[in-house]
């Protein structure tokens, strides 16, 4: 008998789908591959359209610890601009945002299975056949009637994301939590850093407990020139400006290692013709927005309960996907050739100073960049 509901992955995408179709008294099955709470590679920023749609969804930031976000520093090389962001934004560890996402899941009446890998997804002449193993290693299989796919950058062995980023996916990305002695001065405070340099960018930002956490991408070429470790790598950041240099000295890594993440499709938009009956691809399985932008969680959440509300309502994978391209085509793309400009150290120069400049163009542009801001019930 096939299910009503089966939603691969547990992040924000598929703990989201999972509270509202259970909302409409639709049964949700989540299916996560992690046994338990963990870090993700993420910037932690938690856009305001985010946080909007996380309040609907019962999830209380502040409660969890997450830090108010209302001031940016972006650099490029010595040249620094400080400006005030046209809205309060928030940064929470995937390590507590997914685990309290997928604790409300289970509360709304969702199924929520941890530590369950599907390995196969085929179609079925009623619906899916999903092969999954769980961390027993043992393998069953699933018929289901509709499937949400909420894998987030990782691609299911069967499923690739169909068409081509706008940008190679060359670049990787990684992040490392940091910790400030008591008696350092957190510089972050209420403040996220974006640090801009030949080969990629960074972002710096406090997260709960006093934490700091670093997220940045560069190119494969770079990190290979830093004999592809991560002392070199961190070593060759620390030079990109003195700023920087500044910055990486007065903190302590959390974690020996880094985490990492490779062939990310920057630019990447999901067509309508690409749909498939039955099947709702969510968040970065949908469209994939650079990550300086700060807004990958809420497309994540916005594309969870547009597709919720589609299904619940008796509309097809098709509608969908379609509402969806409407939604995100402009925020990505115009994400897309911010990123662009900004990967020129002649655009970066120009940019920084049209920002001093016209200081309402910095904040269109950064609000141009935003999804979901109609906020559709």
């Amino acid at each position: 008998m096939n299910e009503e509901g089966v939603i691969i992955g547990g992040g924000p995408a598929g703990a989201a789908v999972a509270i509202e179709l259970s909302r409409h008294s639709i049964p949700a099955r989540v299916l996560e591959r992690k046994p338990g709470p963990h870090h993700k590679v993420c910037g932690e920023f938690i856009s305001f359209e985010a946080a909007h749609y996380l309040e609907k969804l019962g999830i209380g930031l502040a409660a969890l610890g997450a830090e108010p976000i209302r001031y940016a520093r972006f650099y490029n090389g010595e040249s620094e601009l400080r400006f005030e962001l046209p809205f309060t934004a928030w940064s929470l560890s995937r390590y507590r945002l997914d685990n309290a996402l997928l604790e409300q899941a289970k509360t709304a009446g969702a199924a929520v299975e941890r530590g369950t890998a599907v390995r196969h997804l085929t179609r079925t002449d009623d619906g899916w056949r999903l092969l999954t193993r769980n961390r027993l290693s043992a393998r069953a299989a699933i018929s289901a009637k509709t499937v949400f796919l909420a894998t987030g950058k990782h691609e299911l062995r069967d499923w690739k994301r169909r068409g081509r980023a706008t940008r190679h996916p060359d670049f990787i990305g990684f992040k490392m939590h940091f910790s400030l002695s008591a008696m350092q001065q957190n510089p972050w405070q209420e403040t996220v850093e974006v640090h801009l340099f030949e080969g990629g960018y960074a972002g710096l930002e406090p997260i709960e407990k006093g934490g700091v956490n670093l997220s940045f991408l560069v190119r494969q070429d770079v990190y290979k020139a830093c004999g592809s470790h991560w002392p070199g790598l961190l070593e060759w950041l620390s030079n990109t400006s003195s700023h920087m240099k500044q910055r990486l000295a007065s903190l302590t890594p959390c974690w020996r290692e880094p985490l990492a993440v490779s062939g990310v499709p920057y630019g990447y938009l999901r067509s309508p013709g690409d749909s498939q009956p039955g099947l709702f691809p969510l968040g970065d399985q949908t469209a994939v927005i650079p990550s300086f932008a700060g807004d990958g969680i809420a497309i994540a959440l916005h594309t969870a309960s547009l597709a919720a509300r589609v299904h619940a309502s008796g509309g097809d994978s098709y509608m969908y996907q379609r509402l969806a391209y409407n939604d995100l085509t402009r925020p990505v793309r115009n994400a897309e050739r911010l990123a662009s400009v900004l990967s020129y150290r002649l655009g970066r120069k120009v940019a920084f100073l049209c920002a001093r400049l016209w200081p309402t163009v910095l904040r269109e542009t950064i609000l141009q960049t935003r999804v979901g801001l109609s906020y559709r019930s």
